[in-house]
């Protein structure tokens, strides 16, 4: 599939900051399924754009504002190729065989270990959310298991429109009303629990999905599966991510991967922050 994406973020304070530090996470990257045909930003004010990548591997583009201003504008552009359009189409590893692969996979890449034992309060044991989960039946692929809480946790929760973050994930599954991040944190905590690496994952989705909702910046979980690495999990969509995600940031859990972290001297809580994002598909 082939994307060009649009992503506009307006920040808006009610009087003039200066010395405004900002970095965002909104460009897609290379990774074995994506290629980045091109990617621009453009800042008004205008700036000078430093990119470099974080220590999970993402691209962050970092700029500063120091004269008196009460706006900015940052445009983002991109176009992206992607290429997986079967994510079932490798060589399964037996369940009895799983824990085995895993284990080969955190000694020859010891940085998977933060992806496993990693706790906040955004990705907790699972023990202490006390939700009643269904338990791992080892005779079913951890995919497949991971499926069944996806199916849970749709009947369990109300989906709702990102709004401000709840502090902790045990406070937003408490209020039932939880959005793709909550839910992206909970299979994360699931299977962590499980004893597989799992990370937090932004990006965006085929426009097909946002039909009759205005497009946004997605979140979803990926789990280093037996045989096949990384994959992703919608529990949004139920889907097993393929072609028609593209891939922004990841990180142990959303702290790790912000869209936009900003900083200023001045009234610094007035700031409003909105985005524009657009995205066309073209097979």
């Amino acid at each position: 599939m082939k994307y060009d994406i649009a992503h506009t973020v307006r920040l808006a304070a009610a009087a003039p900051v200066w010395e405004h530090h900002c970095e965002l996470r909104v460009a897609p990257g290379p990774t074995p399924y994506q290629t980045v045909r091109k990617v621009a930003l453009t800042v008004e004010p205008e700036a000078e754009v430093r990119a470099y990548r974080d220590g999970f591997g993402n691209a962050v583009f970092a700029f500063d504002l120091m004269a008196p201003h009460e706006s900015a504008r940052v445009t983002m552009r991109a176009a992206v190729d992607t290429a997986l359009a079967n994510p079932f189409d490798f060589a399964a590893v037996p369940p009895a065989g799983e824990r085995a692969w895993i284990a080969e996979q955190l000694h020859a890449q010891p940085r998977l270990w933060d992806y496993l034992l990693h706790c906040s309060p955004a990705t907790p044991a699972l023990a202490s959310l006390e939700l009643g989960v269904p338990g791992r039946d080892p005779s079913k692929p951890l995919l497949v298991a991971l499926q069944a809480v996806i199916e849970w946790s749709a009947a369990r929760f109300t989906l709702a429109d990102a709004t401000a973050p709840s502090p902790t994930l045990a406070e937003a599954l408490r209020a039932e009303t939880v959005d793709a991040g909550d839910l992206a944190h909970l299979l994360i905590s699931v299977a962590r629990a499980w004893g597989a690496p799992a990370r937090f994952v932004r990006g965006y989705c085929d426009p097909s999905y946002s039909e009759d909702a205005e497009q946004v910046l997605h979140a979803w979980a990926e789990i280093l599966v037996p045989g096949a690495g990384w994959r992703g999990l919608d529990s949004c969509t139920g889907l097993v991510t393929n072609d028609t995600y593209v891939t922004v940031a990841c990180g142990r859990d959303a702290l790790d991967c912000p869209p936009v972290r900003s900083a200023c001297k001045g009234n610094e809580a007035a700031f409003k922050q909105t985005s524009q994002v657009e995205v066309r598909g073209d097979q």
